[in-house]
């Protein structure tokens, strides 16, 4: 197997990192706490000092950040324009 990455491959890397860098504090540290250290939102709502709904919210506005910049088309110019 070899280590080295395709050129697809490095770009969805740095989109991924983009979307984290974009993501506020709170979305990062939950978003590597759920996905990275594999924490419970229990876990992580005791540790940040908030409720698991509020651990969910701001996994959800991570995703969507996420998600966002993993789908970025190249628009033609005048989808700008709307």
């Amino acid at each position: 197997m070899s280590a080295r990455l395709t050129r697809a491959q490095r770009q969805q890397l740095c989109r991924a990192e983009r979307a984290v860098d974009r993501m506020s504090p709170m979305q990062r540290e939950i978003f590597l706490g759920i996905r990275v250290d594999e924490l419970s939102y229990a876990e992580l709502a005791t540790m940040h000092g908030i409720t698991a709904a509020e651990v969910e919210h701001h996994f959800a506005g991570a995703l969507r950040i996420l998600d966002r910049h993993m789908h970025e088309r190249h628009h033609k110019w005048w989808q700008f324009w709307r």
